[in-house]
């Protein structure tokens, strides 16, 4: 039997290397197919949830030459008790099935990625399943779970069923099987191919001399694409979503929606479209045609576009809610411009997404956001409910879902930014300059990758602590240097000057990590994120100020001659290490943070203790 902990190796070493946003038990659910039934990655990714709604369907597998469908339901745990409960789950995937199966119809087509491609793939082979296979998958050997109560009900339930009498009446059969997680990796059979209809031809009349010449595929077919694929299909873009962004909604999101309803309406022809709207880039491993002259992508990823699709698709659920025939008729009529980028390098393809998102302009961050380090970095944090918000717009996308919503439960509201965790690990490492100006760390990706080092996702409770802290840091001096005291004095002037501040926020990071007075304050605040400074840490930072801010305005003026001169880089420096040293801080071997020194790496001492 393979442990827990050999499952989460296996899944965090899955996540990090394949950029995957989903829970624990999902991704071993995505390992499972792949593993157990020799398909491909884009194929498992398709075939298994990574969100709420899923009716205790975990992942599924059709075996077409078997007529055999396998429904799963996962469980990640050492708990018997809790696993047994997977029970009740694939218990409620059979009532969904039944509706499907027998009935034929759903009273909502799916959200969830996952049962969209099953409850497509099963209109299309209904009649030919010979087995429904019901499984629960966990560390458990199906002697471990067999005489669980929860077993023995969930079979009762099964007999009882009209799923099991309408297969008995087909000459097929249900089943119920208890399996443990595939960790044995093998290559797959096949590689999927995702067909996208094309419009053959290559004009479009929009009126007598008003044309367009291009490449067109439909819209339908690209929000069929993304309801296939889910989320993964924006993986490569800089941003998943600008839907909640108010600037973003009345810019994008309003104007579309406006085209889309006169155009169903019939107040426009379909043809419009692509005249006011730029269309969509899509990038893939290989592109080729099938027998229906429709384009076949192998792992299809949209580069331009994201908006445009998750716009449409909100819109076409609308329709379909509706039940609006000609309107939905209409909205198929709908062409887009298309560009398909195939065969390039990884390099090739950031500068390709950069270059077609020129419209809505992006900062040089977001060209980092889909890193290795930073997809690690957002599990990391997510296994301890914090979000990290690496790609703009997702806070509001994912939160907007309670289901989601609920695996944050140390976020508050808020989310640690890219920008802002680059700006504090650069201050933790003495490297001011990047940290008052945190910009040149995204300059390059040599620069990026000084910061961004494969240590940093060891250390989820530093990056909390530090998060907190810094907030806390900046708003403490601006209280301080707003005392009559300094504010009245040249004060404001010598501490308005960047590098000046993070030399002092350099002192209070020390502090905080390497004072025994200061464990308890290590403790309340390395576990969940504070939305805004916290008034109690604002004070015991100010508190800390006392010490530092007179004794530093003082050596800098006198070092300036009265701010006339500028002080050296060198002089600065050796004047603050040696201050360092006079507070009893230790800036090369005590405790830092995002080192074994720091509160992760210290488990023996306790969370955040001193050396």
């Amino acid at each position: 039997m393979d442990t827990k902990n050999s499952c989460i190796e296996a899944v965090k070493k899955f996540r990090a290397k394949q950029g995957v946003d989903a829970g624990d038990e999902n991704v071993i659910a995505t390992i499972h197919l792949m593993n157990t039934h020799g398909i491909d990655l884009n194929a498992a990714l398709d075939q298994s949830s990574r969100s709420s709604n899923d009716n205790g369907i975990d992942a599924w597998y059709f075996d077409e030459k078997a007529g055999s469908l396998y429904v799963y339901q996962s469980k990640l745990s050492e708990s018997r008790a809790l696993v047994a409960k997977g029970f009740r789950d694939l218990d409620r995937a059979r009532q969904w099935l039944e509706q499907v199966v027998i009935v034929g119809t759903v009273e909502n087509i799916p959200d969830n990625h996952c049962l969209f491609n099953l409850y497509t793939r099963l209109a299309a082979v209904k009649t030919g399943i010979r087995k429904i296979n019901l499984v629960l998958i966990s560390v458990y050997e199906r002697n471990e779970l067999e005489d669980t109560q929860e077993y023995e009900q969930f079979e009762r339930e099964l007999v009882k069923s009209d799923l099991n009498n309408f297969l008995h009446e087909h000459n097929a059969r249900l089943s119920p099987e208890i399996d443990t997680f595939n960790l044995e990796h093998g290559i797959p059979r096949k590689i999927k191919v995702y067909p996208i209809p094309r419009i053959p031809e290559a004009r479009i009349d929009l009126r007598r001399n008003a044309h367009l010449d291009i490449a067109f595929v439909t819209l339908n077919s690209l929000v069929e694409l993304y309801r296939q694929r889910g989320d993964v299909l924006f993986d490569k873009n800089v941003r998943l979503s600008l839907m909640h962004n108010k600037e973003a909604r009345e810019r994008l999101v309003t104007p579309m929606d406006s085209t889309l309803e006169e155009i169903t309406q019939g107040k426009l022809d379909p043809a419009i479209f692509p005249f006011y709207h730029i269309g969509v880039t899509i990038s893939a491993a290989s592109a080729g045609t099938d027998e229906n002259n429709a384009l076949a992508l192998e792992g299809p990823s949209i580069i331009n576009g994201c908006q445009t699709i998750a716009i449409a698709n909100e819109y076409l659920k609308k329709l379909e809610r509706q039940k609006n025939n000609t309107a939905l008729e209409l909205f198929k009529q709908i062409k887009v411009i298309a560009k398909v980028v195939v065969g390039t390098t990884s390099d090739e393809l950031k500068e390709i997404t950069n270059s077609n998102n020129r419209q809505n302009p992006i900062e040089n961050w977001q060209l980092f956001s889909n890193e290795p380090i930073h997809v690690e970095i957002e599990a990391t944090l997510k296994d301890i409910g914090v979000f990290y918000e690496r790609q703009k717009g997702k806070f509001d996308s994912v939160m907007k879902n309670a289901e989601n919503a609920k695996h944050y439960w140390n976020t508050n509201a808020t989310y640690i930014k890219v920008m802002d965790l680059a700006q504090v690990i650069a201050l933790s490492r003495a490297n001011l300059q990047w940290a008052a100006k945190p910009s040149e760390i995204f300059a390059n990706k040599e620069n990026h990758d000084k910061m961004f080092d494969r240590s940093i996702p060891k250390y989820p409770h530093d990056i909390i602590f530090v998060s907190n802290l810094f907030r806390a840091m900046k708003r403490a001096l601006n209280n301080y240097l707003e005392l009559p005291a300094h504010a009245n004095s040249n004060a404001p002037v010598i501490f308005k000057k960047p590098i000046v501040r993070h030399q002092v926020y350099r002192l209070a990071l020390l502090h905080f990590y390497q004072s025994n007075g200061r464990a308890s304050t290590r403790l309340d605040y390395s576990s969940s994120l504070t939305r805004i400074a916290n008034p109690k840490l604002v004070d015991e930072v100010q508190a800390f100020y006392q010490r530092v801010v007179l004794k530093t305005r003082t050596w800098y003026t006198q070092e300036s001659k009265d701010l006339t001169i500028e002080i050296s880089k060198k002089k600065m420096d050796s004047f603050f290490e040696n201050f360092a040293f006079e507070l009893g801080l230790d800036p090369t071997d005590g405790v830092l943070p995002f080192t074994p020194r720091g509160i992760d790496g210290a488990p023996e001492r306790g969370r955040g203790a001193a050396k």
